[in-house]
């Protein structure tokens, strides 16, 4: 490929036009405007003289009609084949029921009635209420104990002096 190549897509020259025009394949305004271009573009028309040299050496593929009953025999291949959907039927209706049980679990969870608390239930939790903020301070009495023992560090000798 000519090294202005990446300059002519770059710039806006007719560059993605000339294949179509070496082809034939544009109308004759077009076509026009690509010729005088090419004619006046020297890296244009080494793009051309490229795209001539590819033309000759590939030849078209030329459309022709299938053959007499291809339809008919493609469409009686189609129906022998049973794709088989993915996964064995037993996952599908495992998945199913799974979906469906978690369905009616959600909906239960949703209706069923909430018990309220006793009255009697919410005075026992504010009496004992007081407990419970004091079971952090129970359960933390070792740290406590480590605390006394590093207030009185100071007071200690150090090791081999009386």
């Amino acid at each position: 490929m000519p090294a202005n190549s990446n300059r002519m897509v770059r710039t806006g020259h007719i560059a993605d036009q000339l294949a179509a025009w070496v082809a034939g394949d544009l109308p004759d305004s077009e076509a026009a405007r690509v010729r005088e271009h090419v004619a006046s573009c020297a890296a244009c028309s080494e793009e051309r003289d490229l795209l001539q040299q590819a033309a000759s050496v590939v030849s078209p593929t030329a459309f022709g009609e299938p053959r007499p009953g291809f339809a008919v025999r493609v469409a009686a291949r189609a129906a022998e084949l049973h794709v088989r959907p993915v996964g064995a039927p037993w996952w599908r209706w495992a998945f199913g029921g799974a979906v469906a049980a978690a369905v009616v679990a959600a909906g239960v969870a949703l209706v069923a009635p909430r018990r309220a608390p006793a009255p009697g239930e919410e005075l026992l939790l504010a009496q004992r209420l007081e407990l419970f903020e004091d079971l952090s301070v129970v359960q933390n009495q070792d740290a406590l104990r480590d605390l006394d023992v590093v207030a009185q560090l100071h007071t200690l000798a150090p090791e081999g002096k009386p």
